[in-house]
This record gives C-alpha cells, sequence and structure tokens, in this order.
C-alpha cells in the first residue's frame, strides 16, 4: 500500500484521499519515501500514523503532517475522520504484512 503527498493532497495507491499539510511549526514536508506504521504517540497521548523519518501524521497542529479535508485561511483544517481512516487501512495492511510507505514528492 502506497500512501502519497502532492502538491497538498494525499493519495492512497493514486486515488485522491485528502488534503495534507506540514504541522508543528514547519515550513514545509520533507520529501522522500517513508516506511508508514501504526504506533502510540506518548506525546499525542494516541495511536497515530508515523512515517519513519517525516514523523507523525494526525489532527492536530503538533503533528509533523496534517490531515483534513478542507483548507481555511490559514491552511488545512485538521479532521480527524480522515486520519481515523488511515490507521483503519494501515492497520489492516499490517496485520496482513503489506509493507506500507509514505511517498512526499517535491
Amino acid at each position: 500500500m502506497k500512501f502519497t503527498i502532492d502538491n497538498g493532497r494525499m493519495y492512497l495507491n493514486n486515488v485522491h484521499f485528502c488534503l495534507a499539510e506540514a504541522g508543528n511549526g514547519s515550513d514545509g514536508l520533507r520529501h522522500g519515501i517513508y516506511p508508514l506504521s501504526s504506533q502510540f504517540s506518548h506525546g499525542h497521548g494516541d495511536v497515530l500514523p508515523n512515517a519513519e523519518g517525516a514523523g507523525w501524521i494526525g489532527f492536530d497542529a503538533r503533528c509533523d503532517i496534517v490531515l483534513g479535508g478542507v483548507r481555511g485561511r490559514n491552511g488545512v483544517i485538521p479532521s480527524k475522520p480522515f486520519v481515523d481512516v488511515m490507521l483503519a487501512k494501515l492497520e489492516v495492511a499490517e496485520g496482513i504484512g503489506q509493507r506500507v510507505t509514505l511517498e512526499i514528492r517535491p
């Protein structure tokens, strides 16, 4: 399974999934391909997707990558349902031993 972030949009296996942008006070996302897994984040107090080397993916500005469905004046408006769906798909893939990656394109 492959998640891709390209031009502010996240895709799952080349199908549009949601909007995505840098969080945690960062100006941009680090380009590259990262292994993706679900992990408990002690800093966020919840299970979140983690792109090893790119950071935590979530629905709050303290995450390294923020997901949402709508852009507001100040960027993507965070949305928990997108993170929940991403986690569910990720956990199913992990359960069957499928490799999951996140590619962040320039």
